[in-house]
């Protein structure tokens, strides 16, 4: 599927910085390394992990897959066995949920997503997809086939959306500045390009995460004596 002028204008609407679902409220572990003393250097080896081993590798799987239900009809989805009966979106929202081992990124994916499909409720109705838990990648993946993105292009500009909430959220509590920021995103580039061919490749490999100890300060975050974020 090849974007047209009407989807893509969708497509920039969904991954806008100002399309209201809260991320602004989470940091997925930022606030604990700035709370250590991190800077430019760690965020730039965050970025780099989350793209390799993190978000770039599950959640634009689960994305793909997805996307890719979502035209399916019940029982034709190979990527996990449940229930008979369930849509194959329900079984991969189920699985996503399983791997989400973290409280406070389950949480957040889950929160994410709530907050998406009220609003796309609002301005699509059509888009919407009745998956339980509504993790953000299950409700966009799906979303963008219904609004007729094409795969790669909402691939591209979730990896970059996944990117940009970390260095945002670098930016309100660590000594990066704006353009350090766009630095970091220059050089992420290829990496996110390999993410996203690696996604949908082979989505059902690279549904999964490797990155334990981005994963323990994900988790450190509830317990600082001062937060900035949910999560």
């Amino acid at each position: 599927m090849h974007t047209d002028p009407l989807s893509l204008l969708r497509l920039l609407q969904i991954f806008d910085s100002q399309f209201p679902v809260g991320a602004f409220a989470h940091s997925g572990g930022i606030e604990t390394y700035a709370a250590l003393g991190g800077g430019l250097a760690e965020v730039r080896d965050i970025l780099d992990a989350q793209i390799a081993l993190g978000w770039g590798r599950s959640e634009l799987a689960a994305a793909h897959l997805a996307w890719r239900a979502a035209g399916e009809k019940k029982g034709t989805a190979p990527f996990f066995t449940a229930e008979k009966g369930d849509s194959p979106l329900l079984r991969l929202a189920r699985q996503v949920d399983a791997l989400k081992v973290v409280p406070a990124v389950r949480n957040s994916s889950v929160g994410l997503g709530r907050r998406t499909l009220e609003l796309l409720r609002r301005l699509y109705p059509d888009s919407v997809v009745d998956v339980d838990p509504p993790h953000h990648a299950v409700v966009i993946g799906a979303a963008g086939r219904r609004l007729e993105i094409g795969l790669r292009d909402m691939l591209l500009a979730y990896s970059r959306s996944l990117a940009m909430g970390t260095l945002a959220a670098a930016l309100r509590c660590m000594s990066v500045s704006p353009g350090q920021a766009q630095m970091l995103l220059t050089e992420a580039h290829d990496g996110l390009v390999r993410a996203v061919e690696c996604a949908m490749d082979d989505p059902e490999a690279a549904l999964f995460t490797c990155t334990p100890a981005l994963d323990i300060r994900c988790h450190q975050q509830a317990f600082l004596r001062t937060r900035l974020f949910q999560s």
